[in-house]
């Protein structure tokens, strides 16, 4: 696969940045440098190709050149172009005969490309801009805004750099960024979010994610402590990661029946601060974290999350850039996969931790997708969309860094390369460097030196390893000292035994050997494997004493899954065109992602989301329920009493139409005793829910109408009623809860004159059938409607008001429900409930009664 995608792309696309493998041509994405070649370079030595690999070394020392007139993104060309000149560098240091006579132009070439990228780091905050053009540095009016991970992945290239050259200043403005950021986290969560302006270090995006825009920055802490090992990189992943795990993860609802389905282990994007889901997509670049997770030791949290990541695959045949929860649904518009690498990673790094044979398997089928689905006649090409196999002219120069490269090694079943070298973010090897001047316990000290060819070692005290406090630095203090329990200490040994166990001196050179016989190009170097097992049994022991410590203490601030009563003006179901009109009257937004489950239709996930997430683009099995809280300084009360009856009701009334004294029923203005009444002979709808023009408009002028709740707006009911000349109407809450509330519309203002109200199911049954049946003759009866002024009754009903939820159906949802033949099942079971509507309506009342 490897072999034939770079062989394609020198016959029909060098020195062209990458290769279009169905048109078999070459285009420029970064200036025209080769991306493709540079990328590749670190594979041609995994995969034991020395011709190749002589030759695009010899291309690259005698003709690149990065004197081009070129506007470069910053985080893309230090992430595959100095990454992959500096990890071919180290090789070839290391393994002169892979190269001879390799004089280390490589670096050469690195130190050229950095110096051109360092403008970009003069801000006023010290984080770096996206771009910078290669020959004139930072352009008039280039955008202030970044990612984070474009701010904060720079560190294991940069740094790397300065080890290399003795010069401090690339690790140092790298080390700034990644701090600065870090430093941005969320108080409330320690979470971080998308997108920041590089001067002010101002949040222009809140959403949080181990996703797009932000998954490497999670990646670059852990591994910049186990390339580098200092502590400072792993204290502050230890925070992140724990963060994440608590922020993130979607969660099964504490109020949900005991048979309801635990959700899949997602971890979802949410805002910052308040935990509210983000989106209801995920996002196919967060596959990479079952891998970082098994890098830190976290091996049976990326079990799980693996397994729901191979389903996903398996459901799309490839993943989607975003797809909903369920892994049934791809984005409509991100909709595409372009060859990317994470779950090839996360399951190679998974594999190396477990040796678990399955996994294997897992990999065979990831290769066969593509060879099947995606192999051209000029290389392999992207999927444009998922749903139909449409295929994309691209091949993007990290399908033979990282995508082909994982594959092989988990064919080559090359388990133990982790404990040698640590990969970038784009699959580039680096190995770990011996700390200058020692910042950690004794785990970095070894007993043998680096050229022995075989090793073993001691674990020193695990509890030395957990009791730390962060170092200070010109940014500011990080967190106080994580105050690990005893039994978090103990319960982390446990865990972390397996990675922290002793290698005997037999078992060692074994394995190297095996190593070295799979993968002759590259050089191996027992130290470095001592090294690497210490520090990640160091992150292993401390990420996992933070993560059983953080199950106990910390407060449930992630996304937020408590059931709350939505409330809304308008009735019934809508569309969701409806809610996005005038959005900013809705304070809080659930999404109810829906399915078929033991015989009746319920909430897969259900999850608050942000305000600001964008409505019209949904999972096409998706609800949207809101709530808008009752003002009570703006509901009025109606008292209602048929003439001649001493039977009183209470009625709210809408924040739409006129008041009593509006609508000229009280008293002059001014006197003491003014009173405002309305006497009107009292009909019932025909239609009995008003959602259409009235048929017993005659007997209507100067009437009180009685209408029932359901089926349209309240706002059509009122003017429906008004164009028919009655008084006033009075909507009925036939729902089975007794409340009332006031009613409102989030409809574009209509001029509504008719004075409005609801009723109680209770009250509005008395309406219709008095008990008090003083007032004979067939004659419609006489309802008194006065006005309430009493402050402590006012505020007594508002405290026990309904709270009302309110349901929207996108369009895509509604084919959906029609389609769904488990739905159509549902409701032919119960002639009561004959359609999808009514199996909606059962639902959301269903979650009205778990919250209540």
């Amino acid at each position: 696969m490897f072999a034939f995608g770079y062989d394609e792309y020198l016959l029909h696309a060098f020195p062209k940045d990458e290769l279009r493998p169905i048109s078999c041509t070459g285009h420029d994405s970064q200036g025209g440098i080769a991306m493709t070649l540079i990328d590749a370079l670190d594979s041609l030595v995994v995969m034991n190709s020395p011709a190749k690999l002589r030759r695009a070394v010899q291309w690259l020392c005698q003709s690149l050149t990065f004197d081009v007139d070129a506007r470069v993104h910053v985080f893309e060309i230090t992430i595959r172009a100095l990454g992959g000149l500096l990890s071919t560098h180290v090789l070839l240091e290391h393994k002169p005969s892979a190269v001879l006579g390799y004089n280390g132009c490589l670096l050469r070439l690195a130190v050229d490309l950095a110096d051109r990228l360092l403008p970009a780091f003069q801000t006023a905050s010290g984080v770096p801009l996206s771009w910078v053009h290669l020959q004139k540095g930072v352009l008039p009016g280039e955008t202030r805004f970044t990612c984070t991970a474009c701010a904060a992945t720079l560190l294991l290239e940069f740094g790397t750099l300065s080890r290399l050259t003795g010069n401090p200043t690339y690790e140092q403005k790298a080390k700034l960024a990644m701090k600065r950021v870090f430093g941005m986290r969320s108080p409330v969560t320690g979470l971080v979010g998308n997108t920041l302006h590089t001067d002010n270090q101002e949040w222009l995006r809140t959403d949080s994610g181990i996703g797009a825009g932000i998954d490497s920055f999670y990646e670059y802490l852990l591994k910049a402590y186990l390339v580098f090992g200092e502590v400072e990189y792993l204290d502050m992943f230890t925070k992140v990661y724990t963060s994440a795990m608590h922020g993130l993860r979607l969660k099964l609802l504490a109020s949900a029946p005991p048979d309801s389905p635990l959700p899949p282990p997602w971890l979802a994007d949410a805002d910052m601060d308040s935990g509210k889901l983000a989106q209801p997509w995920i996002s196919s670049l967060s596959a990479f974290w079952p891998g970082l997770q098994a890098l830190a030791g976290q091996v049976e949290d990326a079990k799980k999350l693996l397994a729901a990541w191979v389903y996903a695959w398996t459901q799309f045949d490839g993943l989607p850039d975003l797809f909903d929860m369920a892994a049934t649904e791809r984005h409509p518009l991100q909709k595409g996969y372009p060859l990317r690498p994470e779950v090839m990673e996360s399951t190679y790094l998974l594999y190396a931790a477990t040796r678990d044979p399955s996994l294997l398997e897992v990999g065979r089928t990831l290769q066969a997708t593509l060879a099947e689905g995606n192999k051209q006649k000029c290389g392999y090409a992207a999927v444009a969309d998922v749903s139909t196999g449409e295929l994309e002219d691209s091949m993007e120069s990290f399908f033979l860094s990282e995508t082909s490269k994982y594959l092989y090694l988990l064919q080559a079943d090359a388990a133990d390369l982790p404990d040698h070298y640590i990969f970038t973010t784009e699959g580039h090897l680096l190995p770990p460097f011996q700390l200058a001047n020692s910042q950690q316990p004794s785990a970095d000290a070894t007993t043998q030196s680096a050229s022995s060819s075989c090793w073993d070692w001691w674990i020193p005290n695990f509890g030395n390893w957990l009791s730390y406090t962060a170092p200070s630095d010109d940014v500011g203090r990080l967190d106080a000292a994580m105050d690990i329990s005893e039994t978090a200490s103990e319960a982390a040994a446990v865990q972390c035994a397996p990675m922290c166990r002793n290698v005997s001196v037999a078992e060692a050179s074994e394995r190297q050997h095996l190593l070295q016989s799979l993968l002759p190009l590259l050089p191996l170097n027992a130290h470095d494997a001592v090294l690497l097992r210490q520090r990640r049994c160091k992150a292993c022991l401390q990420v996992s004493a933070s993560m059983i410590q953080s199950a106990t203490s910390l407060p449930p601030v992630g996304i937020v899954d408590d059931l709350q009563q939505c409330s809304a003006s308008d009735d019934g179901i809508c569309p969701v065109d409806t809610m996005q009109t005038q959005a900013g009257l809705t304070e809080r937004r659930f999404i109810c992602l829906l399915e078929v489950q033991q015989d009746r239709l319920q909430c897969s996930q259900y999850q608050e989301i942000k305000l600001a997430a964008e409505m019209s683009l949904l999972p096409n099995n998706a609800l949207v329920l809101q709530q808008r809280p009752t003002q009570v300084s703006q509901t009025t009360l109606y008292s209602l009493s048929y003439l001649g009856s001493e039977n009183l009701h209470l009625a709210v009334g809408a924040t739409f139409g006129q008041s009593l004294q509006e609508a000229g029923h009280c008293g002059p203005a001014g006197l003491a005793d003014s009173i405002c009444n309305l006497l009107g002979a009292v009909v019932i709808a025909e239609p009995a829910d008003a959602c259409a023009p009235l048929t017993n408009a005659q007997e209507l002028s100067g009437a009180v109408l009685l209408v029932d709740r359901g089926s349209c707006s309240f706002m059509e009911k009122a003017l429906n009623v008004e164009q028919a000349g009655a008084l006033a109407v009075i909507v009925i809450n036939i729902k089975d809860s007794e409340a009332a509330f006031a009613m409102g519309s989030d409809e574009q203002p209509h001029d509504v004159m008719i004075l409005s109200m609801m009723v109680s199911k209770h009250v509005g049954q008395d309406l219709r059938h008095p008990k008090d049946s003083s007032q004979g003759g067939s004659e419609p009866r006489l309802l008194n409607i006065d006005l309430v002024d009493l402050p402590n009754v006012t505020l007594g009903f508002a405290q026990s008001a309904y709270m009302e939820q309110h349901v929207y159906v996108p369009k895509a949802t509604q084919s959906w429900l029609e389609t769904n033949g488990d739905v159509t099942r549902l409701a032919q079971q119960d002639k009561s409930k004959s359609t999808w509507q009514s199996l909606v309506l059962d639902l959301a009342a269903s979650i009205q009664s778990m919250q209540t």
